[in-house]
């Protein structure tokens, strides 16, 4: 009897067991276009920002149109369309049936269904009253499963201006700005939580809803305070002094690392003419570099390596300043290392003699060439630069991403950035144009506390543009300053100097006799 009872206690479940329907298992892959959206509302044309949300939402059978043809993409969501959008999403990824029972009122089996699957219901009064944000994000955080919205973003507490995690609402939103299901309105991410909720805008966020792939990368940090910034990046601040063959301290500048394996930025011009860089850490320590990865002139970039390991290094920045954003400039200003000041961007895209910068008014001289200028939040978004002489608070520093393009696949010396270079005798260390170039000086003479040198621009090897623009790249390759232009005689002329060996140089372009040629005076 008693195994009579049993065989027909498991008869029983088994035939129940066959009588519930098969449920799938929870997934993104539930997700199935079950129509074609063919233009079918007339309000969502093709170029619309909310096309592809509308089009993709309406598809999955996850919203409809208000109306035959009509979106209505600016009207506002309901709690009622809220839940049923919800409910939906929540039933199709459990199980992948969007079936719903009637009810008392059409929204009923969706407000039933979230209450009894842990959406939020609040004490609502009025279903057909128009949703606030909030309300919207608080019940969309529970229409997935947490390991469904993964977070992808880092967002700090306090990162969206609006809106802190402590609220009510706070940890629905951050979790869908972490999975990258919510972005804010915008460049800031601000939320404005209080505001009624599109179907536009609501049909987008269902679309990063039901395909993790659409979802939106972004940072968003809380901006520091300055004490807090110079304690985040002034470890991985370091002194640079250039050293000549002799071990001679020649100039000095700045530099940054990037990695904690010693890969390092500074400008280009700040390690041209080095032997080698003694550099000294924020903690006393002295290190020696004699090699580098990469430059680039054009952009005054430099990519460097410091030997040694664990070295605290600056993140870098993945957006550029705006301008008038705060920034932060940190070097060693005429050697005093760790000098650090703050200041705007005053434009964040300036083009000087072909050459992009940012220019700032953050405080910085001599010396900070190669240091780092520092967002808000302790980033590197460029490298402190150059002073403009004779102007108030015009700074400028090369943006970091020009220092993306360098590449670390090879190793080399400094002395491979210095030109071998014939100079004029006794003019150390002037580049000789007239052995450079391969041409006899036509006309020579007393010059300016120095000497003059003429050349025939017909006995020129090239064009006296291409033949000018090499000379300039020997001469500052060698260490010398550009002072400005002047006018002698009505022709325009270019002066160098070089404070290490006081040389002064200048040449361009003249006519002597009625000829033609390029004088160098050098003294």
């Amino acid at each position: 009897m008693r195994n009579k009872s049993v065989a027909l206690i498991l008869a029983l479940c088994l035939a129940l067991a066959l009588a519930v329907p098969a449920l799938g298992a929870a997934s993104f892959s539930n997700f199935e276009r079950i129509r074609v959206y063919d233009n079918s509302f007339a309000d969502v044309p093709s170029s619309a920002w909310f096309h592809d949300g509308v089009r993709d939402a309406y598809e999955h059978g996850i919203m409809i149109g208000r109306a035959e043809g009509v979106f209505e993409p600016h009207g506002r969501l309901t709690i009622a369309e809220t839940f049923r959008i919800a409910s939906t999403i929540h039933r199709l990824f459990h199980t992948g049936s969007d079936a719903f029972s009637g009810g008392t009122t059409w929204y009923a089996p969706y407000v039933d269904y979230a209450r009894r699957n842990g959406i939020p219901v609040r004490a609502f009064r009025n279903f057909n009253a128009y949703i606030t944000r909030s309300d919207f994000a608080v019940i969309m955080a529970g229409a997935l499963p947490d390991e469904a919205l993964t977070p992808i973003n880092r967002i700090s507490d306090g990162g969206i201006p609006d809106v802190m995690e402590r609220f009510s609402y706070g940890q629905s939103v951050y979790m869908l700005y972490r999975a990258g299901v919510l972005i804010g309105s915008d460049a800031e991410g601000t939320f404005f939580p209080g505001r009624t909720m599109t179907r536009a805008e609501a049909a987008t966020i269902v679309a990063r809803m039901i395909d993790a792939e659409l979802r939106i990368p972004m940072t968003l940090d809380v901006p520091l305070t300055a004490e807090q910034v110079y304690e985040k990046v002034s470890p991985a601040v370091f002194f640079i002094e250039v050293l000549d063959a002799e071990a001679e301290v020649i100039k000095t500048g700045s530099g940054f690392f990037i990695s904690e394996s010693g890969m390092a930025l500074t400008n280009q011009h700040v390690v041209v003419g080095a032997h080698a860089l003694r550099v000294t850490l924020y903690d006393g320590e002295v290190l020696y570099s004699s090699g580098l990865f990469d430059v680039n002139r054009r952009n005054d970039t430099a990519l460097i390596q410091i030997p040694g390991n664990g070295f605290p290094y600056l993140e870098i920045s993945d957006t550029a300043p705006r301008t008038g954003a705060t920034v932060f400039a940190l070097g060693s200003p005429l050697g005093l290392q760790a000098s650090f000041s703050r200041g705007i961007v005053s434009q964040a895209l300036r083009e000087v003699d072909g050459m992009t910068f940012i220019q700032l008014d953050a405080a910085i001289s001599t010396g900070s060439s190669g240091g780092a200028l520092i967002d808000a939040y302790g980033r590197a978004v460029g490298v402190t630069t150059a002073t403009m002489i004779g102007a108030q608070n015009i700074n400028l520093a090369v943006p970091i991403e020009l220092f993306m393009e360098l590449s670390a696949e090879s190793y080399d010396s400094f002395d491979s950035l210095i030109v071998d270079v014939a100079f004029f005798e006794d003019f150390f260390p002037a580049p000789d144009f007239g052995a450079h170039f391969g041409v006899r000086p036509w006309n020579t003479g007393p010059g300016q506390g120095g000497r003059s040198f003429s050349y025939r621009v017909e006995d020129l090897p090239r064009p006296v543009e291409d033949v000018i623009e090499e000379y300039i790249d020997l001469v500052e390759q060698n260490l010398f300053e550009r002072m400005g232009d002047m006018i002698v005689s009505g022709n325009l002329l270019m002066r160098f100097y070089n404070p290490w060996h006081d040389v002064i140089l200048s040449f361009g372009p003249d006519v002597i006799d009625g000829v033609e040629v390029i004088t160098v005076n050098v003294s």
